[in-house]
């Protein structure tokens, strides 16, 4: 089962040495402040640029590109820089990224190679576009919101040579017509006019290879003019800000000025060896003014040029001389130095910007050092070369902000006797709780796990913690990668970790004793990484790893018998990836070059190479679900039934290590639910805590650093199973005694558990907003308080992961806003004492540590909303939990656990009050409504209840704003309306719908491996818009009836009502309706969120409903419930087929549909009575075969065929009873219909045989009533109604014979048989009569089923403005001929004789 609801909480740990930032692109927004630097290992920093403390402080980390980030582009049009796009070439991905929260809007995969990219705003539509060109014809033209390509710009074929560079502008005069300027390799010029709100293909294309993920094609625009000109290969164009006509191209060896207008040459220089400027490649250039030039160096110097008077566009003489010779040289004036270039490794990158004659440039270089020129272009020294006016460090960053935050190295170093100079390699050992660390000096260090992070996240620095540490000595150089098979499957010896490291070997090392069981040496390079084979393959391969080391072989070693399998040693190239093919025993690896080779596991023969297209497209065939499960002939192969990315793996180049893979392994971790895992009861050996502790290096020789994420949905299911399972030992004594030795490891796994629940809630715990509340974390639920400078991550959509850098809290902590620290706190002060000097450092250090508490709020909507949600939701878990969790022990009385709930719940009220109010100010980021809404339906109902609470907190504070509200919802009906499709009657009939329900729609859309595309993220918005618009219809829709009386409409949700009511009640019914489970899951979230709002509106839908069908869909969704569906102490009702604790989506539409019609049949039920009543009376003709002609006539064809399931019985008399109870007065009225269809349920046989008790608990409810009656001796039922009528059923048929009895307008007060069902009475109160009848007279034929009056009595009389005279009399037979009247009004009683 997919789980819709996964959260993954991630922190992150960090080392003191920085992870290494080598710097391979750069973007920086002047107007926002904001600088991005991409790096060769593929993540991406962003920064913040202070120029008043002459600061740049890094602030988040993202990862998500497996390769180099090549480009980074955003527009710099906006003062807010709100997303950006980066690109890396290796790999052909394009992301775009939020700037302020850095998590990933959107992301595809290409199979191109860049060489420019540019962002451009389209001012007349505000909108943006991502602009490439690179190893292809064509300049293409994405959309920055979708990312699909909207253009493709494609030169004449003449000389359709690659575009090396191009410029895109809008001339001031013609805004509307973008221009774009191609330079293609050969050395020719083209250009491309186009207005983007016209555009249209003026050609079919031919034979392109470019397209959409989807099948939308591009626009394609041909050239407009073209002109040879005298440039070298690969050059560079560049484009004056100031004056658009003056273009610079730039070339290894030299540059050349032209003027834009007909590309005439204007001046030109080439380096020689009498120059003052010698062997320098020039890589690119920038005009500060139109009279100088910047040219950059790639070995990292910036040279100034002043530009001959011809050459420079304000000068008179512009353009005077023509002839190649006359050309005056443009004047050298000076250099641009930092110091270190020739220290670099790579080439640094420049970016500059120009503002009041003062030009700014900056530099990244490889070594993670940005350095700021501000020069003043009025007056520069032209004498000696400039140096940078500040120069950042990131090291030095790094290393100030991590003075105040523990380390592993830190902890570690206090209790080793030798000290370690650095972490470089570790592994968790999930089934035992504990971590390995690799060191530089060959020794590996096993601890626990949860005593070393409980310490790393606490804020007191001074307790020495005292761990039990393992160590394994071996290996004499560093260790590169260790792996705990017995973690990943269980078919391994839980004591066996195995190593690899530089000196070549793999180590196989026996826990249970410390000792080296045997040494492989098969590579002959640095062993990169491990990989566990999957569970599938052959017995000889079961017990195997796989090894890849920096030779570029690839090695299978059997750790049961000790020896090699397979050595895969002929790839020449770094291994990129391996798959497996499990009916073929073939081993597939792919290799940086592209090529494949396919290795035989049972020979340990190489059987074929492949390159090129067909190699790619072997390599993802073997990965493709949905050829594996379309083709018959591979029905059987077990890889189809797995998941498959996760025994896809990808490694990066040489030498360094894959992060993002570790986030791939980790989806492994829990991606498949192995049955040790998810149990409804622990295997106490196997148990495995829900928490996954990942190291990520961003290069081979950085400290390591290390990630932890909390699983929700698993803690959450552990806590309820162990909370049951602790409840059931309390229960039975016996199992005790059975389970002595499982006993320690029982207490040790709850105190595990209760330390990582606990721990989780401190972490999402907002701390220094209460200071009361903060004291009852601390005192009364042992919450530790944890350390402000915490890292949070964000993971967005598929594994994309965002962290916030301990530097960016680090500067707010030394760089509190005055207004802030001079804020009176709650302290309080006694009068006449004086507050001393270290009362006021404490309230000011005090205030700081709030400061940087409070910023984490003010981050990230994402982060509050899953932070909120999380906490809320393991509060109702705890607070609900038995003495265990909270570590009360046994002989303590209930007043403890009284007292320990009460805290919970006092910290619940602050978080659905207090802190809701405050993420609805203007200070904090506020709620996502989205994320809230998509676990509306959770599986899970402790995160359902906790999203709806917020949500609905969240609507009505949005409901109290007028003009907020009226935005949130245009926005939302729109895409609402979208979805509606008036020809079906507003069924979901679009078969693009199918594709998203993969099991359950998910945020963060973990499931697929595949990119989404922007057709199906839209759709997915659309699913979400209806579920919230339904939301908001059920809270809100009530208004909407009084408009409709009202001429005015209010502002708000009646934007279009009643119009909108009528759509959505047809889309909920269209998603509830039968004939659409063919292209939407019967269990998926939509439909369950529909019954669930057809429910709770039912009052607002009624109109536009049709009754009958809602209630026999309804049912019939009743009806299908797991058999073993059992009901817990618990609050909630959950299932043995539950996943522990968490619904199975089938369970779930089974709960809603019942409580849907609950809520229906309360609020109306007259109507569900008479509905259900027809329903049956038609069923019974239809089974009678009597269907007159005009009933068949009438009824639409889903009525005709009618059928209702035993299953379908049961609900309907659960729902009867609920009536009874509930609304009695409404099932007096309509008695006779009431009793036709309990009847009607039940098995009449078994009824007349053996009696009341066995039939139903509905029908001794029925009997409750004074005016329903039965004889079980000559089994009869009777039932009186209030206009006169005697209804007689003789229980063979549940068909009744009608008396007028009484007058037609009095109302029947009580009837009761006589004990031996001979004799009938009957009193209606209003007439103040009492009837005797004769039932059953025996004929000559036997008895007939009808009744004669016997006598009339008077009795005492109601008046008839006193309302439900039943409940006021009863009446009791004495004995076979005498009847006891009791009046309850004044307790009189008085007899009657027949």
């Amino acid at each position: 089962m997919a789980c819709s609801s996964r959260i993954l909480l991630p922190f992150a740990l960090w080392p003191e040495n920085p992870p290494s930032l080598s710097v391979s692109s750069l973007f920086i927004n002047f107007a926002s402040d904001d600088l991005i630097t991409g790096t060769n290992d593929g993540f991406i920093v962003c920064w913040k640029i202070l120029s008043d403390h002459q600061k740049i402080i890094p602030r988040l980390m993202l990862i998500g590109h497996t390769n180099q980030v090549s480009f980074i582009v955003a527009s710099t049009s906006t003062h807010q820089l709100e997303q950006f796009i980066s690109i890396s070439d290796n790999d052909g991905e394009i992301k775009s990224w939020n700037n302020e929260d850095g998590h990933c809007i959107e992301h595809i995969r290409t199979n191109l190679k860049h060489r420019s990219a540019q962002c451009f705003n389209y001012q007349l539509t505000n909108e943006n576009f991502l602009i490439c060109c690179g190893c292809y014809s064509e300049i293409l033209i994405y959309d920055m919101r979708t990312l699909e390509i909207k253009y493709t710009l494609t030169p004449s074929n003449v000389n359709a040579d690659w575009i090396s560079t191009f410029f895109v502008f809008q001339k001031a005069n013609a805004p509307d017509v973008i221009i774009a300027i191609g330079l293609l390799d050969s050395g020719c010029v083209k250009l491309w006019a186009f207005d983007p709100r016209t555009a249209t293909s003026n050609t079919a294309i031919e034979g392109t290879s470019i397209g959409n993920n989807n099948n939308i094609l591009p626009i394609d625009l041909k050239e407009h003019e073209s002109k040879e000109i005298r440039t070298q290969f690969g050059s560079i164009i560049v484009p004056c800000e100031e004056c658009q006509r003056m273009m610079l191209i730039v070339y290894g060896q030299g540059w050349q000025i032209f003027d834009g207008i007909d590309f005439t040459e204007l001046c030109s220089y080439v380096m020689d060896d009498k120059d003052i400027v010698k062997n320098e490649h020039w890589i690119n250039g920038y005009f500060p003014t139109p009279d100088l030039v910047i040219l950059f160096s790639a070995r990292g110097y910036g040279h100034i040029f002043r530009l001959p008077e011809n050459a420079t566009f304000m000068n008179p003489k512009f353009r005077s001389q023509h002839n190649k010779g006359d050309m005056q040289l443009p004047q050298w004036l000076c250099r641009l130095n930092v110091g270190n270039e020739l220290k670099l490794a790579q080439t640094p990158i420049f970016s500059c910007h120009t503002k009041l004659k003062q030009c700014q440039v900056y530099r990244a270089d490889s070594s993670g050092q940005i350095s700021v020129w501000h020069i003043n272009l009025k007056k520069f020294s032209t004498d000696t070369d400039i140096l940078p006016t500040y120069s950042i460090s990131y090291k030095d960053t790094w290393s100030h902000a991590l003075t105040n935050i523990r380390t592993i190295k830190k902890i570690l170093n206090d209790i080793l006797p030798c000290k370690i100079n650095k972490l470089t390699a570790s592994c968790h050992l999930i089934t035992m709780d504990r971590l390995a660390f690799g060191t530089d000096n060959g020794k590996i260090y096993i601890v626990p796990a949860l005593k070393l992070i409980l310490s790393l996240f606490s804020n007191n620095n001074q307790q020495k913690e005292n761990f039990d540490i393992q160590t394994l000595s071996g290996h004499n150089q560093t260790i590169t990668c260790l792996i705990h098979p017995h973690s990943e499957y269980s078919r391994y010896d839980i004591q066996h970790l195995v190593s690899g490291s530089i000196d070549h070997s793999i180590r196989l090392w026996d826990l249970a004793t410390n000792t080296q069981l045997h040494m492989f040496t098969v590579h002959s390079g640095t062993i990169l990484m491990f990989h566990i084979p999957p569970p599938m393959l052959n017995i000889k391969v079961q017990y195997c790893i796989c090894a890849i080391a920096s030779d570029h072989s690839v090695s299978l070693l059997s750790l049961k018998e000790r020896k090699l399998i397979l050595l895969a040693n002929r790839q020449s190239y770094p291994v990129v990836g391996l798959r497996w093919r499990i009916n073929d025993d073939f081993l597939l690896i792919k290799c940086s070059d592209g090529s494949l080779f396919i290795w035989q596991i049972e020979t340990g023969n190489l059987d074929r190479v492949e390159h090129g297209i067909l190699a790619e497209e072997l390599f993802d065939w073997y990965n493709d679900l949905r050829i594996l499960s379309a083709n018959n002939d591979l029905q059987n192969d077990p890889l189809s039934t797995a998941t498959v990315p996760s025994h896809y793996l990808q490694i990066r180049s040489t030498g360094k290590r894959k992060d993002n893979d570790q986030l791939r392994k980790l989806y492994r971790r829990l991606g498949t639910s192995r049955q040790d895992l998810m149990g409804t009861s622990f295997k106490h050996t196997e148990y495995r805590l829900p928490i996954i502790i990942q190291q990520f290096h961003t290069n081979l020789g950085d400290d390591l650093a290390i990630l932890i994420l909390f699983d929700l949905l698993q803690l959450i299911s552990q806590i309820i199973v162990f909370d049951l399972e602790k409840q059931h030992a309390q229960k039975s004594k016996q199992i005790e005694i059975a389970n002595k030795d499982t006993r320690p490891q029982l207490d040790q796994t709850s105190t595990s558990l209760s330390i990582l629940s606990n721990l989780l809630v401190s972490l999402l715990h907002p701390w220094s907003f209460d200071k009361n509340i903060d004291r009852i974390c601390q005192e009364r639920l042992r919450l530790n308080r944890v350390n402000r400078l915490l890292s949070y991550g964000i993971l967005s959509k598929n594994e994309h992961l965002t962290i916030v850098l301990p530097t960016w809290q680090q500067y707010l902590n030394d760089h509190v806003p005055e207004a802030f620290l001079s804020l009176p706190t709650t302290l309080i002060s006694f009068a006449g004492m004086e507050t001393d000097d270290d009362a006021t450092l404490k309230q000011k250090q005090e205030r700081m540590e709030t400061y940087v508490y409070h910023w984490r709020w003010k981050y990230s909507t994402i982060l509050n909303t899953e932070h909120l949600l999380s906490s809320v939701t393991m509060v109702y878990i705890l607070m609900n939990c038995d003495r265990w969790i909270n570590n009360i022990p046994n002989d303590q009385d209930e007043q403890a656990l009284l007292s320990q709930r009460e805290s919970w719940s006092k910290l619940l009220q602050f978080y659905c009050s207090d802190m809701l109010e405050q993420c609805q100010t203007n200070v904090f980021q506020s709620l996502s409504i989205e994320i809230l809404c998509s676990h509306w339906q959770d599986l899970c109902l402790e995160l359902r209840d906790a999203a709806r609470k917020l949500l609905e907190k969240e609507l009505d504070h949005l409901h109290n704003n007028n003009d907020a509200w009226h935005i949130f919802i245009s926005k939302w009906s729109n895409l609402f309306n979208q979805s509606y499709n008036k020809e079906t009657d507003g069924a979901l009939y679009d078969q693009d719908i199918r594709d998203i329900f993969l099991d359950d729609m998910t945020y963060n859309n973990e499931t697929t491996a595949t990119t989404t595309t922007a057709k199906e993220q839209y759709k997915t918005q659309q699913l979400l818009s209806i579920i919230l618009i339904g939301i908001v219809g059920t809270r809100y829709g009530q208004e909407v009836e009084q408009t409709k009386q009202a001429s005015v409409a209010i502002k708000g949700f009646t934007v279009d009502s009643p119009e909108m009511i009528l759509k959505l009640s047809r889309i909920l019914t269209s998603l509830l309706s039968p004939s659409n489970f063919d292209h939407i899951p019967l269990h998926s979230v939509i439909r369950r969120t529909a019954i669930d709002l057809i429910g709770r509106g039912y009052t607002i839908w009624e109109p536009y409903l049709d009754i009958g069908q809602v209630l026999l869909t309804l049912l019939d969704l009743c009806a299908i419930s797991d058999s073993s569906t059992v009901t817990s102490k618990r609050p909630n009702v959950y299932t043995s087929s539950v996943l522990s604790g968490i619904l199975t989506p089938k369970t779930d539409t089974c709960l809603t549909a019942r409580t849907a019609l609950n809520l229906i049949a309360t609020s109306r039920s007259n109507v569900v009575i008479i509905t259900l009543a027809r329903e049956i009376a038609k069923y019974v003709l239809a089974q009678s075969g009597t269907t007159s002609s005009t009933t068949a006539r009438t009824t639409t064809p889903s009525q005709a065929s009618i059928t209702i399931k035993n299953e379908q019985k049961t609900e309907i008399l659960r729902l009867i009873r609920i009536l009874i109870e509930k609304c009695p007065h409404d099932v007096a009225e309509l008695i006779l219909e009431v009793t036709d269809i309990i009847l009607n349920c039940i098995d009449l046989s078994t009824l007349r045989h053996k009696g009341v008790q066995v039939v139903s608990e509905t029908f001794g409810l029925l009997l409750r009533y004074p005016i329903v009656t039965y004889c079980h001796e000559s089994p009869k039922l009777c039932v009186g109604t209030k206009t006169g009528i005697l209804a007689l059923y003789d229980l063979k048929t549940p068909k009744y014979q009608p008396f007028q009895a009484h007058p037609k307008n009095e109302v029947i007060t009580c009837v009761e048989f006589s004990p031996d069902g001979k004799y009938l009475a009957s009193y209606s109160a209003y007439e103040g009569i009492l009837y005797f009848w004769q039932t059953s007279s025996n004929t000559f034929f036997g008895s007939s089923n009808t009744i004669h009056l016997v006598s009339r009595h008077a009795a005492q009389r109601l008046d008839r403005s006193i309302p439900s005279p039943m409940k006021k009399v009863d009446l009791n037979w004495i004995d076979r001929t005498s009847v006891r009247m009791y009046w309850h009004v004044d307790k009189s009683e008085k007899k009657f004789t027949v």
